[in-house]
Parts: structure tokens; sequence; C-alpha cells
């Protein structure tokens, strides 16, 4: 075949081959490969109803090499990304680091927080063209379930960031709900390590077999001796792939619906407030979930229960690095911190009304204020002041 044939005649950067650190203990090879199998199939997560245990967590580091590294959430942990059908995973690759080809079990986008690097994004379907593009701070990326991609710092130079990028996924239809699961083609962990190639592969020689996907020891991260040759991105294959988000303004959410993100099913949302600033408690009243990434800064979090009352899911300081889950019909609240806050949400919705509930153009403003007064037991002027009540018309 043309693509075999090319292999055998390419010569492929000299790859330097780190140990890779998964938190586990040094083993002999055929050990290590069924330790790293977490990066595949997660644990199934307790579901739960998610009432008083909630919380926001950083994730745990799966993969760190001189190449970067992978942190991943997983709903064993926090069971309400479980409930919730959520997941999450941070992706760092330091200069010449390459995550080798792979496919997951969930749709997701990756927003990137950092640096500039090129990624290969191959669609399910037989005959489908590898899309090649540019990542650079602020753009969003589509990824569907079954796609091919592959993902890299082509920083020779060491001169700019590491490229960072956080992936936000559904996965309700997942192997472990609550995770993003990733099946690898090269490395290993690969798929195609335990085959016989050589019973589906006649032209390729016993050694070869033996060769061809055993003799990559990394799993997900591998870094390169020097630059790929060839691998140019191309603008074009930018549109319905990728978007930039551009400038989030303090103060305000902006929102890249289903149709801005390859029509996943799914939207993204992006927020910035001031140090000491406030948003005024939302809700998405149609019942998507949402799940959190603070991406800079810190900020005070409460999420009311969908049962109303005095009891909270969550109320709690949360960090930059850290993940937390809106349930559906539930209300949140963000109070930056003292150096502002800046986050990235996926809402389980493809065009979601994210609404605030009071102040200037909010659901209780733009109810009766008679209305509002009434049902609160409050004076008008309250009512006011909380930005609730439009004043009816009178009748002749």
């Amino acid at each position: 075949m043309a693509a075999q044939a090319a292999a055998a005649s390419a010569t492929p950067p000299v790859v330097e081959q780190p140990p890779v650190i998964i938190a586990q203990p040094v083993v002999d090879e055929p050990d290590v490969i069924e330790a790293r199998r977490d990066l595949l199939l997660p644990p199934p997560a307790k579901r739960s109803s998610g009432k008083g245990n909630m919380s926001a967590k950083a994730g745990k580091t799966l993969v760190e090499s001189d190449a970067g590294s992978y942190v991943a959430w997983s709903g064993a942990d926090q069971p309400e990304l479980a409930v919730e059908g959520l997941g999450c995973g941070l992706l760092v690759l330091k200069p010449l680091g390459l995550a080798m080809p792979h496919y997951a079990d969930s749709p997701k986008f990756g927003y990137v927080l950092g640096g500039s690097g090129v990624v290969g994004v191959l669609p399910v379907g037989g005959g489908a063209a590898e899309r090649v593009v540019r990542l650079e701070a602020g753009d969003v990326i589509s990824v569907r379930m079954g796609d091919v991609s592959w993902w890299y710092n082509d920083d020779a130079n060491g001169a700019g960031d590491d490229l960072s990028i956080v992936f936000i996924g559904d996965t309700a239809r997942a192997v472990s709900p609550g995770d993003i699961s990733y099946f690898f083609l090269a490395g290993g962990n690969s798929v195609l390590r335990g085959l016989d190639a050589a019973a589906w592969a006649p032209r390729v020689t016993a050694e070869q077999a033996a060769a061809a996907f055993r003799s990559q020891p990394a799993v997900l991260l591998t870094r390169l001796s020097q630059r790929l040759p060839g691998v140019c991105p191309r603008e074009h294959d930018r549109k319905g792939l990728v978007t930039n988000a551009g400038h989030v303004a303090a103060g305000t959410v902006k929102t890249l619906t289903a149709a801005e993100l390859g029509d996943l099913g799914i939207s993204a949302a992006l927020g910035r407030l001031e140090a000491g600033a406030a948003s005024a408690p939302w809700v998405v009243r149609e019942g998507a979930a949402q799940a959190v990434y603070v991406a800079r800064g810190s900020a005070r979090v409460q999420v009311s229960s969908n049962a109303g009352g005095e009891t909270l899911l969550l109320d709690v300081d949360v960090p930059a690095g850290s993940v937390f889950v809106v349930p559906r019909f539930a209300v949140a609240f963000v109070a930056a911190g003292a150096h502002g806050v800046e986050w990235v949400s996926l809402i389980k919705s493809p065009r979601p009304a994210v609404e605030q509930l009071t102040g200037e153009g909010s659901v209780l403003g733009g109810v009766a204020a008679e209305v509002v007064q009434a049902s609160l037991n409050v004076a008008p002027e309250l009512v006011e002041l909380l930005g609730g009540g439009r004043r009816a018309a009178s009748s002749n």
C-alpha cells in the first residue's frame, strides 16, 4: 500500500525515549503496560445524587515526562462528573513534545490556554481527509467522538510558551461516564500492540511485525529530537474545526454555540471577572449541566441545590486549575478573588440561554414588580435594588 511504502522509505526523526512517570511503581515492561491501562479505561465511577457531596478539585497527573504532561479529572473522584456525563483533561506539551495519534469515546472541545502548536484531526469515516491546523491562545477546536488526533508543539528553539490545552467533553456515552477515555494507535498501550501484525499484514516480515507496534515504549507523549519535516498547517482546514474566542471583556460571558463548534451538540462559555467583582446568580433553565474549569485567578463559588432552600451543593474558594460542576437546573454564583478570575465551561446544550436571575435584564427583572414584591414579601425599594420586577403597564 502507498502509505506503507511511504512509511518504509521515510526516515523518521530520532526520538528520545525518556522515562514516563505515571505514579506507578517501576516494574517490568509487561506490568508497566498493564498498569497504564487506566489511561484507556478508567475505573467505573460510583453514581451519586450529587447532593451535599460536590467539590471543586484539581485533576490527577496521569503522564509526565520531558515531552509534557496530561492531567485528568475523573468521575471516581468527583461523582457529579459521572452523574451529569461530563469530563475534563489538561494537555501540556513542551517544545518538540508530541501527543501520539489516538481517538476518544467522547465528543469534546479543546481551549488553548497558552502557547502555539500544530494539530492533526482525521474525522471518522472512510476516505476522510486529515485536517492539519495551527493553534494559538484563545482558539477553540472541536473533536468528535472517534476522530483520530495528534498534538504537537513545533517550537524547536524553546523560545515560546508550553502549549497548554484544556479539554472538556460530554461523557454520557463514554466507556466510563465522568471520564474521557483514550485509545492510542502508538506507544506502550497502543490498541494494536498485542495483535499479530504478521497475520493481517502478509507483506511484513516476522521481525518487522514484532517491531511495528513495540518500538515505542512511551505512553501518550514523546519528545522528538528535531522538528517533524513536512508537517504544514493549512489555514483553510480551520473552517468548521477551529474558532478563536477572541477577547472576553471583564464582567461578561461569551458563549460559543454548537454551530460554532462543529455541531458537536454542546456549547462553550468563557467568563472573566476583575478582582473583587461578582457575577449575578445564573441558571440554564432548559436543564443543561455545566463543567467549569478555572483557567486563571481564583473565585468563591456557590452552587445551589436544585431543590432550593438554604442547602448549597458547593460553597468553596476555587483556585486556578480546578474543575467544578453546575448540575442541571442548579443556580451558580461566582465572586472573583484578589487577582480576578477567568473560566471556561462546557454546557450540554447546542444553543444555551445562560440567564441571570437578578440584575438588569434578568429573569426576575422580567416579572411584574408587584408580583416579585408580593412573592419576596419585601419593600418595593429592595425589589428595585435587586434589579427585579418590571412595572406593569397602566390600563385605561
